[in-house]
C-alpha cells in the first residue's frame, strides 16, 4: 500500500505498509556472522527511564513505540497504529485503530488499549510524567485538579466505539490533533504496566520496530527488531540498535571518529568545526529542518520602563548574520520568523525590518524614544553560546551609544525569577517543538506558563484560535501568520537564531529525521555487501 498523509477535515487516511529493509555493510566492525546489521548510538547520559518523553532513554522509545501516527521528514503525518485519523469538526476527532499490530510478548493492541492507556497517563492521581500532553482534551481538568481530590478518574472525552474505535473530544477546536497523537506521551500500554509503571519503565513492553533485549542504565541498552512486527520500518534501519551511555560529549565524538560508535545526535556548537574538517560530508549531516530557536524576550510588565521603540531599536543592533557565521561558525542560522522551517507556515523574513541589522536606524529610534538608561540583558550562566550572544550584543549596542549590561545568572534562580515575574530585562530564551505545527510557536506565546511574558492580544488570539478551527491547512497557516504578525508587532518575542541539529556518524550511515528532529532508530545502513 502506499503511504498517505493525514489531512485537516473529513479525509480517513490509509495506513502505512512495511518499508523494505536494507542490510549491509558499515565500513566498521558492525555486521554480524549472520549478516544482519547494527549501530553503535551514542546516548547522552544514564538511562535513568525509558517511557515518556523529555528523557535520556527518550530516543530508546521512540524504538520501541508505534505511536497511532508518525511524523514524515517533510513534517507531514502518516499512519502507523492507526489506520485513520478523521475528523468532521476539529473538535470529536475518530481513531481507527490498524488491525493486527501487537506488543512484543504478542498481546493484542486494540481500541480498548489506547483508551485504557490514555485514562491511566491522563489521571493525576498516577503521576505518569507524560501527563501534560494531554491536558487539550476534554475532561483533564477534573482528572487533574489544581487542588483538591480527582472528580473523575477518565476522560470525559474519550469514547470506546468498539473494538477498533475510539474517539477523542477536545476541550476546543484542535486540528492538530493528527500531530499530537504522534508523540511518546501517547505510546499504548499493556494491561500488566497499569500494576507497577515504575517497573514497567525498567523493562517495557513495545510495540514498536524494535524490543529491548538487556538495560545497564549506567553502561546500554540493547535493542533488537521485532520479527513479529507488521507496521512501518525505516528503510535501511539495523537489526540491532546498542545505545551506548557517554557522560562526556567530547568522548562519545572521539569513539564516533575512531570508529567505536556509529552515531552521535546533536554534536556541540564547539565540536563542528573539528567536525568538519575531520569527518567530511561522509561523517557529519547537518538535519535540513530546525526544531530549536532562540529569542529574546520582553515581558509586558517591563513595558513602561522599555517601550516599543527601545525594544525595536534593541533588535536592529543584533546582527544575526554575523552572530551565526562568525561567532557560531554556521551552527546557528538568523532566524526571521517566530516559527523555524520546520513549520509549514513558516516564513523567512516574517520579522521584517526589526530584525535587519541597522545601527542607524536603532539609533533614531532610542533618541525618538527619550531613553536614557541601560538594558540589563539576562542569560543562564551555565549557558555559554547565551554568554557569547550576550557580548557580541552589548559590543554592538555601543557603537550607538546603548547601555545593553550582560547579566548572567544561574540557571535555577533564572528560572525562579522568569516565574515570578521579576526580571529586570529582557531575557535570552530557547524553545524547541514537540511536533512540527505551527501552534507550537505561535499559540504557545500566548500560554502565559511557557515564557511567563503576561501577554495578551485578543485579535491575534482570536486568529490561533481560528486557525486551529479551520478546515485545511492552507487556511490554517495564513491564521498562524497573522497572529504571528501581531506578536512580532508587539515585539515581546525577537527571534535571534534557530540552531542547526548536526549529526556526527560514520560513512556507512544516514542519519534520518522526523520533521527536524533526528530519531536515532530511523539511521539508515548505507553500505551494501
Amino acid at each position: 500500500m502506499k503511504r498517505t498523509t493525514s489531512r485537516i477535515g473529513t479525509g480517513i487516511v490509509a495506513a502505512a505498509a512495511c518499508a523494505t529493509m536494507l542490510t549491509g555493510c558499515l565500513g566498521q566492525p558492525t555486521e554480524t556472522g549472520d549478516g544482519t546489521t547494527s549501530l553503535v548510538a551514542v546516548n547522552n547520559g544514564e538511562i535513568g527511564r525509558i517511557t515518556g518523553a523529555q528523557n535520556p532513554g527518550s530516543q530508546i522509545a521512540m524504538a520501541l513505540c508505534e505511536p497511532l501516527t508518525g511524523i514524515e521528514e517533510d513534517g507531514t503525518v502518516f499512519m502507523r497504529g492507526a489506520e485513520s485519523v478523521e475528523s468532521e469538526d476539529q473538535v470529536t476527532w475518530t481513531i481507527e485503530v490498524a488491525d493486527g499490530h501487537t506488543f512484543s510478548d504478542g498481546t493484542p493492541i486494540t481500541a480498548e488499549t489506547y483508551v485504557d492507556t490514555f485514562n491511566f497517563v491522563g489521571a493525576g492521581v498516577n503521576a505518569m510524567p507524560s501527563n501534560y500532553a494531554y491536558g487539550p482534551i476534554k475532561g483533564y481538568d477534573e482528572m487533574n485538579p489544581a487542588e483538591g481530590e480527582a472528580a473523575a478518574e477518565t476522560f470525559s472525552g474519550i469514547t470506546l466505539v468498539d473494538e477498533t474505535t475510539f474517539t477523542i473530544e477536545m476541550k476546543t477546536p484542535n486540528n492538530d490533533v493528527p500531530y499530537i497523537l504522534s508523540q511518546l506521551a501517547f505510546c499504548p500500554m499493556p494491561e500488566s504496566a497499569f500494576a507497577d509503571p515504575l517497573a514497567y519503565d525498567k523493562k517495557p513492553i513495545g510495540n514498536g520496530v524494535y524490543t529491548l533485549k538487556s538495560l545497564d542504565p549506567q553502561v546500554e541498552a540493547v535493542l533488537e527488531k521485532d520479527p513479529k512486527y507488521k507496521g512501518w520500518v525505516p528503510e535501511g534501519a539495523a537489526d540491532k540498535i546498542t545505545f551506548r551511555v557517554y557522560t562526556d560529549t567530547n568522548t562519545a565524538y572521539q569513539d564516533v571518529l575512531a570508529g567505536n560508535a556509529d552515531v552521535l545526535r546533536s554534536l556541540p556548537p564547539g565540536l563542528i568545526a573539528q567536525g568538519r574538517n575531520s569527518l567530511g560530508e561522509k561523517g557529519l549531516t547537518a538535519i535540513e529542518r530546525n526544531t530549536l530557536e532562540t529569542y529574546f524576550t520582553w515581558p509586558t510588565y517591563l513595558d513602561a520602563t522599555f517601550p516599543l521603540e527601545v525594544r525595536q531599536a534593541f533588535s536592529m543592533i543584533v546582527d544575526r548574520e554575523s552572530i551565526s557565521k562568525d561567532l557560531f561558525k554556521e551552527a546557528t542560522v538568523p532566524a526571521g520568523s517566530l516559527m523555524p522551517n520546520s513549520v509549514s507556515a513558516y516564513r523567512e523574513d516574517a520579522c521584517g525590518e526589526s530584525c535587519t541589522f541597522d545601527p542607524d536606524a536603532a539609533k533614531a529610534l532610542i533618541e525618538k524614544s527619550g531613553f536614557t538608561g541601560t538594558i540589563p540583558l539576562n542569560y543562564s550562566s551555565e549557558n555559554t553560546t547565551d554568554a557569547a550572544t550576550a557580548l557580541a550584543v552589548s559590543n554592538s549596542a555601543k557603537e550607538i551609544g546603548l547601555e545593553v549590561e550582560p547579566k548572567p545568572v544561574p540557571a535555577a534562580a533564572l528560572s525562579e525569577t522568569i516565574n515570578s515575574y521579576k526580571l529586570d530585562g529582557p531575557v535570552i530564551q530557547l524553545w524547541g517543538s514537540s511536533f512540527p505545527a505551527a501552534s507550537e510557536w505561535v499559540a504557545s506565546v500566548y500560554v502565559d506558563a511557557n515564557y511567563r511574558l503576561q501577554y495578551a492580544d485578543a485579535e491575534g488570539q482570536a486568529a490561533v484560535d481560528a486557525a486551529l478551527a479551520a478546515p485545511s491547512q492552507d487556511e490554517a497557516d495564513a491564521l498562524w501568520q497573522k497572529a504571528e504578525d501581531r506578536i512580532l508587532a508587539d515585539q515581546v518575542i525577537q527571534p535571534l537564531y534557530q540552531q542547526v541539529m548536526y549529526i556526527a556518524h560514520t560513512p556507512c550511515m544516514t542519519p534520518h529525521a522526523a520533521g527536524g528532529d533526528m530519531q536515532i532508530y530511523r539511521t539508515e545502513v548505507t553500505c551494501s555487501s
